[in-house]
């Protein structure tokens, strides 16, 4: 069973699109790409396998950059900013 999912929110049944909005409290548009990724805790990955982890997330943001049409440091500033909350919670 695969960790990643990817619909089109235009393709989802009208219940799962309205359960994602409660999630995200806002409207998708049709076009909008959902992305759901599940994972079971575990230890953070150290030496080599931190780099490669850290490689993989930098191309991943890359992509989604590309998709998005924005400036690559504009993304990763909200990214910045989402991680910044996450580890410390709101301000």
């Amino acid at each position: 069973m695969p960790d990643l999912s990817t619909h089109k929110s235009g393709d989802l049944s009208s219940d799962a699109k309205a359960i994602l909005e409660g999630l995200l409290g806002r409207h998708l548009a049709d076009d909008e790409e959902i992305n759901i990724w599940a994972s079971r805790p575990h230890a953070a990955p150290t030496g080599p396998a931190r780099r490669e982890a850290w490689h993989q997330l930098n191309d991943h943001l890359d992509r989604m950059a590309a998709k998005a049409g924005g400036p690559v440091e504009e993304i990763e500033k909200l990214v910045d900013e989402v991680c910044d909350e996450i580890r410390h919670g709101p301000r």
